[in-house]
């Protein structure tokens, strides 16, 4: 049930930050896009750092009235679990420009709808084909965000909580 509510946050993160993005992208202006792209991908950064920070306490609760055993893998799998979207559809993308047999680029968009602005500034075209083999690489390092952003802040949560 924890990997189903934390991706979730992720969802739901995606789905605001596409909303916000995607306003604020009307403008062309490059102040506008730096500020969508902060915006943007803090809304998933705060999503996970809220829900890793309230898992911890929760886990540490119950923990205290003996309802539950804490297992330190748990929320490595956890953070795991919020970086699947963002890996798999990395995976679909760099399949998709290596094959060039269906173009992913526009849905790897739209499935990490936190990343937009900063997926345009490495290239703004719609089109895998456009895409170079070091741009889809310099993507790879924001699938790790959600899962750093969940283990960090559950880590510190349960630190502060003891």
């Amino acid at each position: 049930m924890k990997h189903i509510k934390i991706l979730g946050y992720v969802f739901a993160a995606d789905i605001l930050s596409l909303f916000i993005g995607l306003t604020l992208a009307s403008s062309s202006a490059l102040f506008m896009r730096i500020i969508s792209a902060v915006c943007t991908t803090g809304i998933l950064i705060c999503f996970m750092v809220s829900h890793g920070l309230k898992s911890a306490r929760e886990d540490m609760r119950l923990e205290r009235t003996g309802e539950a055993v804490f297992s330190p893998a748990e929320p490595f799998f956890l953070s795991l679990t919020a970086s699947v979207p963002a890996a798999a559809s990395w995976i679909l993308l760099f399949i998709s420009h290596s094959t060039a047999s269906f173009d992913f680029y526009r849905w790897h968009k739209l499935i990490n709808g936190y990343f937009l602005q900063i997926y345009n500034f490495i290239n703004s075209d719609a089109s895998v084909s456009a895409l170079t083999q070091g741009q889809i690489f310099m993507m790879l390092p924001l699938v790790l965000l959600p899962a750093l952003s969940y283990g960090i802040s559950y880590a510190a949560g349960r630190k502060v909580n003891q």
